[in-house]
């Protein structure tokens, strides 16, 4: 089963990159809604968080009531050092949710899944994925797709852009960059070349069942990108964010 990991950032267009691949038929795990799923009172996360944190992070202060999400916010956000332990919780669980679900579609035969990840890079995901796909526009197009859709003002856009890890670092990470620079058909176009080009061969999807082979497949996945390296720490300088209409 190949493993493809998803990100891009806001207004990039990435929800439409998603709504293509579903008309593949191809599996989606959507990590947004595992990032819900893991801070609900019946995870177990949600107890080591209130542990830390304490009941004021919940609605009504009580435990065993939903988690209030713009307090939790407001905590985490304003302070680096709890933000850090706010992801050392959230982000292993939503990790061991994805495996959960990867284990029961390799189960049921699935040749190929993709996860769809926001925060691909920053809680390390891109480690234990096959490959990588970025959907990437240019930050000046991202501000004004926000302030297009959201009716914001360009220093609100802004500041939403800048909230998240540049578009162009996450370039560096990709096996495949999907350039939305372009109108919808482009994108969607695009889209599907990159999905043709990442089928897998099926005389590997059939070895990937046989136990060795398939522990050997893993091993080798993982250790290929830890061997590869963090791409911004080895790369000197930054990609040109000048590119073609799409890429694979």
């Amino acid at each position: 089963m190949r493993v493809v990991g998803l990100t891009g950032g806001i207004a990039s267009g990435k929800s439409t990159v998603v709504s293509t691949i579903k008309t593949l038929g191809v599996p989606i795990i959507d990590c947004d809604l595992l990032a819900r799923l893991v801070v609900e009172p019946t995870h177990p996360a949600y107890k080591k968080l209130v542990n830390h944190f304490g009941t004021v992070i919940l609605q009504n202060q009580e435990m065993g009531q939903p988690l209030d999400r713009y307090k939790f916010g407001t905590i985490i956000f304003g302070d680096a050092a709890q933000r850090k332990v706010a992801n050392s919780i959230i982000h292993p669980a939503i990790r061991d949710e994805i495996l959960k679900r990867l284990f029961k579609l390799w189960v049921k035969g699935t040749s190929l899944v993709v996860i769809d990840v926001p925060l691909l890079l920053e809680g390390e995901l891109w480690r234990i994925v096959s490959k990588v796909i970025v959907v990437y526009c240019p930050p000046e197009v991202q501000l004004e797709r926000i302030q297009s859709r959201d009716g914001l003002s360009a220093e609100d856009a802004l500041a939403r852009i800048n909230a998240q890890r540049p578009l162009i670092e996450k370039v560096d990470y990709a096996d495949h960059v999907i350039y939305n620079t372009s109108d919808l058909e482009s994108l969607k176009r695009s889209t599907l070349e990159v999905m043709d080009a990442l089928k897998p061969n099926p005389v590997w999807t059939v070895l990937a069942y046989i136990p060795p082979f398939a522990a050997l497949l893993v091993v080798w996945e993982i250790t290929r990108r830890h061997l590869k390296g963090d791409p911004r720490k080895t790369k000197p300088t930054p990609k040109n964010s000048s590119a073609p209409a799409h890429a694979s």
